[in-house]
């Protein structure tokens, strides 16, 4: 008889559980082959393990009913799902310098995933069956708080529970995945329609500029009596030259995670408009409809071109120049934000992450 490991209980006494050891029944090298994911993407994740199979199986959807039907009794959609990756995984997924053990490279929990809102119900039910077809190991399940989670969202989003690692002895890791539509709205609304058309070309990705987009739209204020904490957790170097906010507090940017992935992916791709090439041209058209978020965007790059030495604890200084350099180059193209702001010209009901 197997063991079983207990993955949830929820309120209402209904458990959640699995069979150990956890299975898989699909090639995953094979999948990776037949989506063009590059070799030099870190598989050694279990989340891009369970990513790259819920991308195949999403690109898929409309005959998924006709090869595993012990798992899906009827076509999950009548046509693909184009879902992308946005956050680290999406990073992993375009640049070398992210992956292996190099200093740039750094674990990741989970996955990000964004999906067209017309379709985020069908990549919702998907995943809840997933492991039915591919094995255990890609379970995903719904509790009574995620569901009501999902109705008061209206499909703007979705939340489910997933296998996100296992232990050394093999016991499975739950988290919580986070499934949004059309747009992430995080410090900033950055919306991302037009990527679902490029998912392919993107490398099932939100796309290099709106991914840089999404890391650096992240922005919060922080008490000038409590500055000693970031020294003491080497976070000065996030304080942002922004001079006309409340005299009391500083304007704090981009996380270390975040600065990281922006390096690899400025060290990586040069500024241009061909495949794999950053475009200014795109990125500029985006922010130019928003001010505020053009402000956020703006002044996170250029801190890190204004503090090349706090690269170096990742960089080697030639490359802390290649950084730099091509953000200096895309902060040509960007617009300039005259109008001066001295209290939060963001969204500040969202979660603020704690200084550690």
């Amino acid at each position: 008889m197997s063991d079983k490991a207990i993955l949830y209980e929820d309120v209402d006494g209904t458990t959640f559980e699995v069979e150990l050891p956890l299975t898989s029944n699909i090639d995953l090298e094979e999948i990776m082959k037949e989506l063009g994911v590059p070799s030099y993407v870190d598989m050694d994740y279990f989340p891009m393990k369970s990513a790259v199979v819920s991308i195949w199986a999403a690109l898929n959807a409309k005959e998924l009913h006709q090869r595993y039907p012990q798992a899906f009794e009827k076509r999950v959609s009548k046509k693909l799902i184009p879902v992308l990756l946005f956050g680290g995984a999406a990073v992993k997924m375009h640049c070398e310098h992210s992956n292996g053990t190099g200093l740039l490279s750094r674990e990741i929990k989970d996955t990000d995933f964004i999906v067209p809102k017309k379709q985020g119900l069908d990549f919702y039910k998907l995943l809840l069956s997933i492991d039915e077809a591919f094995g255990t190991r890609y379970k995903s399940f719904s509790t009574k708080s995620d569901r009501l989670f999902n109705a008061l969202r209206h499909g703007e989003r979705y939340r489910i529970r997933t296998i996100e690692g296992v232990t050394d002895e093999g016991i499975p890791i739950v988290g919580v995945m986070d499934i949004l539509c059309d747009h992430i709205s995080l410090r900033h609304r950055i919306e991302v329609k037009d990527a679902f058309k490029k998912y392919r070309e993107n490398l099932y990705t939100i796309g290099l500029e709106y991914l840089i987009l999404s890391k650096a739209q992240f922005i919060m204020d922080f008490s000038k009596e409590k500055l000693s904490e970031l020294r003491e957790h080497e976070q000065e170097f996030r304080i942002l030259p922004y001079p006309h906010y409340a005299d009391d507090k500083v304007v704090l940017g981009m996380e270390e995670k975040d600065v990281k992935d922006i390096c690899a992916i400025f060290l990586d791709h040069s500024i241009g408009n061909g495949k794999e090439e950053i475009n200014s041209e795109r990125m500029e058209k985006i922010l130019k409809k928003d001010q505020k978020f053009a402000l956020t965007a703006t002044l996170n790059l250029e801190n890190l071109v204004e503090k090349p030495d706090a690269l170096k604890r990742w960089l080697k200084k030639s490359d802390v120049a290649t950084v730099t350099d091509r953000i200096k180059t895309l902060l040509k193209s960007l617009p300039k934000v005259n109008k001066k702001w001295d209290k939060p010209w963001w969204n500040t009901a969202v979660e603020t992450p704690i200084i550690e």
